[in-house]
């Protein structure tokens, strides 16, 4: 999992794939071949609304505001960047908890 996180400047780089579902799951595994950490929404790809729950989701797990995640690359494809302004090694911790 840790191949799926970089250390960036003054925070991290997450890259995630995304899975339209059912359900609102973070994470919701781990794709081993692509090195993504796996992310189910149940929000329709239309007008940002699957890129905003993203960030929510995100935002709530590591209790951090929603402003200190963004997506860097990837606004409009099912494999995306997530900077978020954490420690690689504290984001490690904190999917390691699960």
């Amino acid at each position: 999992m840790k191949d799926a996180i970089e250390e960036k400047n003054n925070g991290c780089i997450m890259h995630v794939k995304v899975k339209i579902g059912k359900r609102c799951r973070f994470p919701s595994g781990y794709d081993k071949w692509r090195n993504k950490i796996e992310i189910q929404v149940n929000e329709k790809p239309i007008e940002g609304k699957a890129n905003k729950r993203i960030i929510q989701m995100t935002s709530k797990f590591f209790g951090l505001p929603e402003n200190d995640i963004s997506i860097i690359y990837g606004e409009k494809s099912r494999e995306k960047g997530l900077y978020i302004k954490m420690k690689k090694e504290e984001v490690l911790r904190a999917l390691n908890g699960l």
